[in-house]
């Protein structure tokens, strides 16, 4: 028999793919073969290697990795784009994200033409690790940097900030990794606002209700941008 849940989250993560989401600064749209090139360039450095916990791929490892990533239920990849450098993002064509527009974000309809035109746009990325865990604990088996020099920063839920009781329920939560891999584009708020569109985004279409990332203990710029999450 075929879970309902996950058959529930196969629908999602197929409409995910779909979609780009808009905010202020940032431009979010799903991890697609077009990217690749750039991704598979930024994940040679060492730098950025060391920062992610990552190990350099091969191409064909890569395209291997967006395949099974596309395809995985518990997986949530965006490509980050520069709002500023995109192209043929039109008013018109944004829908409000929230009913009451007051976050800030727009959904689109992803198209091939805007995939294409908007490549040299790619500034990093931002993933989400779904997992169901007693809301008391701290889920260890995410894919992620399971360093023993990582420490672990959580967040409440986004959405409803109301203390949780002692119950032993299992909640949906999901790691969160983010990724500003143009230096040019760092310290500029980007990374922090593609963080919370995410986390926005999968509170209210996925039904995460807790986050947590995993930082290695030298990285102090993802600490600072954590911090501001309020993680």
């Amino acid at each position: 028999a075929i879970d309902s849940n996950s058959l529930t989250r196969q629908i999602i993560m197929r409409r995910n793919y779909e979609i780009c989401l808009v905010g202020q600064k940032t431009v979010l749209v799903p991890y697609r073969p077009e990217h690749l090139q750039t991704y598979h360039d930024w994940m040679q450095d060492p730098y950025l290697l060391e920062m992610t916990g990552s190990e350099p791929l091969s191409m064909e490892e890569e395209i291997a990795m967006q395949q099974s990533w596309r395809d995985d239920d518990a997986k949530c990849t965006f490509i980050v784009l520069d709002k500023g450098a995109c192209v043929g993002l039109s008013g018109d064509d944004c829908s409000g994200y929230c009913s009451d527009g007051s976050d800030g974000i727009s959904t689109i309809r992803l198209s091939q033409d805007f995939v294409e035109q908007n490549l040299k746009a790619m500034i990093g990325d931002v993933n989400l690790f779904l997992s169901e865990e007693n809301d008391r604990e701290t889920d260890d088996d995410n894919d992620g940097d399971n360093d023993t020099n990582a420490e672990t920063a959580a967040a409440a839920d986004p959405v409803n900030q109301e203390a949780s009781d002692e119950s032993t329920a299992l909640v949906k939560q999901a790691e969160l990794d983010i990724m500003i891999a143009e230096p040019s584009a760092r310290g500029k708020g980007m990374g922090s606002e593609a963080s919370r569109i995410m986390m926005l985004y999968g509170a209210q279409n996925m039904g995460i209700r807790r986050y947590f990332a995993k930082i290695k203990k030298e990285n102090d710029s993802s600490k600072t941008l954590f911090g501001k999450l309020k993680f």
